[in-house]
């Protein structure tokens, strides 16, 4: 599925470390970065959104139909397991130090 290696994204950065896609929805993970007593705590967050087509404009909404709730699952489940793939690389690399 996903790959932990690939390189995180800067902290000012506002791309997503991962995007997931299907049947126009799409589920982005985004990196996070702060201080908490003193140490760097890296936390995810995940957006989701559909891309649907007004004339010839695409336009996006957070607003989901009964048939785009399984797709939405499905690519909410992958999110979840890049988080926890990325988490678990991170604590491992932790332990090596």
């Amino acid at each position: 599925m996903a790959n932990a290696k690939e390189p995180a994204m800067a902290q000012d950065s506002k791309k997503p470390v991962k995007v997931y896609r299907l049947r126009g929805i799409s589920a982005s993970v985004f990196e996070n970065h702060t201080k908490t007593d003193g140490r760097d705590v890296t936390f995810h967050k995940v957006s989701l959104q559909r891309t649907y087509k007004d004339g010839d404009e695409f336009k996006t909404t957070t607003s989901f139909g009964r048939n785009d709730l399984p797709v939405a699952v499905l690519l909410l489940h992958q999110a979840w397991e890049f988080i926890l793939d990325a988490e678990a690389s991170r604590g491992k690399e932790e332990d090596d130090e």
